[in-house]
């Protein structure tokens, strides 16, 4: 029998306003903790399958432009994710990723009429079902996303890096490893 890691109110509302996206708390540490723990009790999977149908049939029925917003953010945070991962963040990525996301999100309400002419053009190629080297507008996804991005923002990422790197080293500092554990 499949359990889920506690899935409360609080928790969820937490998650919605940390990054906006429920899906993301599939990537919490705390959260993955919890599954392997319950999978461990139960000697069996943690599956959401089921559980998923509702963010289906809601994702599936949303306003058309809901679904074009959802779209355009799968694109640009796909990007995104694959530059970042470039930028070598190590400890620090998935926080920083988690801001840049929000910034982006933010940016995506108050677009100038060039960076909207952009998106609907992304979204157009997008539609045509191109192979990823035809795919023109979105080869400049990452020119793009990082003149979208303003001093201060850069300022709040690599923040949001600086301060990942120093809570995984003040945890390792609380939590030390003896030689024995390192053989």
């Amino acid at each position: 029998m499949s359990h889920m890691p506690p899935m409360d109110d609080r928790r969820l509302a937490e998650q919605l306003a940390k990054t906006g996206n429920l899906m993301d708390l599939c990537f919490d540490p705390d959260w993955l903790e919890d599954t392997a723990r319950i999978e461990d009790e139960c000697g069996g999977y943690v599956e959401v399958g089921i559980l998923m149908r509702d963010y289906v049939a809601q994702k599936s029925s949303a306003a058309p432009e809901l679904r074009q917003q959802m779209r355009l953010q799968s694109i640009l945070f796909t990007e995104l994710h694959h530059w970042m991962t470039a930028w070598d963040l190590g400890g620090s990525f998935e926080a920083t990723y988690t801001q840049a996301r929000q910034l982006i999100r933010q940016h995506l309400q108050d677009l100038s009429p060039p960076q909207q002419a952009w998106t609907d053009a992304l979204l157009t190629e997008d539609e045509q079902g191109l192979e990823p080297t035809q795919k023109t507008v979105r080869s400049q996804a990452i020119a793009w996303l990082s003149q979208l991005f303003s001093d201060q923002d850069w300022q709040t990422l690599a923040d949001s890096a600086a301060q990942a790197i120093a809570q995984d080293v003040l945890h390792i500092a609380q939590h030390p490893i003896t030689p024995a554990a390192l053989r």
